[in-house]
């Protein structure tokens, strides 16, 4: 499998904290550091991604209309570097004890050996730049296996007594326990979610291989006759910059058009991004209205709080992601 970084994200402070530490975990420049030059290198060859072309392409604009000296012109580069460098402090303290690498003079170093906590770490990274690894089928594979790890994340979040269940149209729920075909998988879902009604002609227009865009569901039945039972509606999203668009595809007006609901459930968006800033606020609040975001760090949280966490470290997925992610190189 090839390992290509493709476009860069200069003024993305949590997305260039990511290469970073993958150029680690594949030994890009064969040693256990990275050095903030070695990522000023980096910056200076590398693509920058569309979405930030315009950005860079206008300070250029305005070095050139002012005539700005090498020395000023620099200034932005630095700031860029710096902001990545803070990025990677904040997660070394953040992120303990799962976080693979310590910070310190402006070099970023990886552990000697990877403990089991680190592992799941190694793993999110991955899934948060799929588009980086070139092989048959792996960032499908690594996407159903995010849903699959979301899915614990999930079972730690729900009530105790809840069951969470994998809802997206490719996962062995589909196949063993709701169906393979959303039109059939619909009304169970709705049984599940204690709804007053199923409305049957809407699921038989549903798309038989879609999943209406619930991925992950935990419910709470109470089997006491009455309508509406306690359920949390998750959506994952695996895409390094896309996933915001995805953030409402779980909300219970979804539901609607195929259910009788009494009230709207929670619902929950799953991503393996680190989206925060160096206080560890959001990098944009907007992404989290109507939703709650479970980024990197509150997936890793929700994972802690459970007692057998460690049990998906034997899983057959996480083994196949591991020795697929070894065979990581640099074309």
């Amino acid at each position: 499998m090839i390992f290509e970084i493709g476009e860069l994200h200069p003024n993305t402070p949590h997305l260039l904290a990511d290469i970073a530490e993958l150029l680690l975990l594949i030994n890009y420049l064969g040693r256990s550091t990275l050095h903030k030059n070695d990522l000023e290198s980096l910056l200076n060859t590398g693509l920058i991604s569309s979405e930030e072309l315009d950005d860079e392409k206008e300070a250029k604009i305005q070095d050139d209309v002012l005539k700005r000296s090498t020395a000023e012109k620099t200034t932005r580069l630095e700031d860029q570097l710096e902001d990545v460098l803070i990025q990677l402090a904040y997660r070394s303290k953040a992120l303990l004890p799962y976080y693979p690498f310590s910070v310190k003079n402006e070099t970023i170093k990886i552990v000697d050996e990877l403990s089991e906590e680190h592992r799941v770490y190694r793993f999110l990274l991955a899934c948060s730049r799929l588009r980086s690894f070139k092989g048959r089928g792996v960032p499908q594979r690594w996407a159903r296996s995010f849903a699959r790890l979301s899915n614990i994340a999930m079972g730690a979040l729900a009530p105790m007594q809840a069951t969470s269940r994998i809802f997206d149209a490719n996962s062995d729920d589909r196949r063993h326990y709701y169906d393979t075909d959303l039109r059939l998988a619909l009304p169970i879902l709705g049984q599940d979610l204690g709804v007053i009604s199923v409305n049957h002609d809407e699921c038989r227009k549903a798309d038989s291989s879609g999943d209406a865009g619930f991925d992950i569901v935990a419910t709470l039945p109470f089997d006491d006759g009455a309508a509406t039972n306690f359920a949390i509606l998750g959506q994952c999203g695996s895409q390094e910059i896309e996933w915001p668009k995805k953030t409402l595809e779980a909300h219970s007006l979804n539901c609607r058009s195929y259910f009788q609901i009494q009230y709207d459930y929670p619902n929950v968006m799953f991503t393996p991004i680190c989206y925060r800033n160096a206080t560890g606020e959001w990098v944009n609040n907007k992404c989290s209205n109507g939703v709650l975001v479970l980024d990197r760090i509150r997936i890793l949280s929700l994972l802690g709080s459970t007692d057998d966490w460690r049990a998906l470290l034997h899983q057959e997925w996480f083994g196949q992601f591991e020795n697929e992610f070894r065979t990581a190189h640099v074309p």
